[in-house]
């Protein structure tokens, strides 16, 4: 990453002196992509519909983990008394319940699980009107960069760089 920021800032270093050179300026801006999805009601909108399907996932998958509890202790204090035949099913129940919440996470909760399918369901629509605006008022401004400064690679900035509002009166417009 340090070296991706690094290359960028001497990219920026050599278009800058080349548009001095060239008696042009560049012009570059900056937003908060953070504040925008925090005051973009459609944003807000998505993440509360995601919060609630992942409130959801997490109440199932509690609800198997107290049930795998349960089996789990009533077997240790049954299974001195239990016949061989019954110990093996309630072992095997175990396991298969262990199997199941393990399928459980991975298809729900994990890389490529259902939670992250929504996330781009519900999000990407929402993270690609933000891009389009941007975009937008980078070119309506004539801006060459906008950066984010949630990204890191903003150290200072002047405030009178910050096009936040600009994209987010933008956004609220386009509705």
């Amino acid at each position: 990453m340090k070296k991706i920021s690094m290359m960028l800032i001497g990219l920026l270093l050599v278009v800058s002196t080349a548009n001095v050179a060239l008696g042009q300026d560049t012009k570059i801006g900056f937003v908060n992509s953070d504040r925008i999805l925090v005051e973009f009601d459609q944003a807000k909108e998505a993440q509360s519909k995601l919060d609630i399907e992942a409130k959801k996932m997490e109440e199932e998958y509690r609800g198997m983990l107290a049930k795998l509890d349960s089996l789990s202790k009533d077997f240790e204090r049954q299974k001195m008394i239990m016949s061989e035949s019954r110990r093996q099913t309630k072992e095997n129940e175990i396991s298969q319940m262990q199997q199941s919440i393990q399928r459980y996470q991975v298809e729900k909760m994990g890389p490529e699980g259902e939670i992250y399918r929504k996330q781009a369901e519900l999000v990407g629509p929402v993270l690609e009107k933000i891009k389009q605006v941007i975009e937008k008022v980078g070119k309506e401004n004539k801006y060459d960069f906008i950066f984010d400064t949630v990204a890191g690679n903003i150290l200072y900035a002047e405030p009178v760089h910050d096009l936040t509002d600009k994209v987010l009166y933008e956004l609220k417009r386009s509705k």
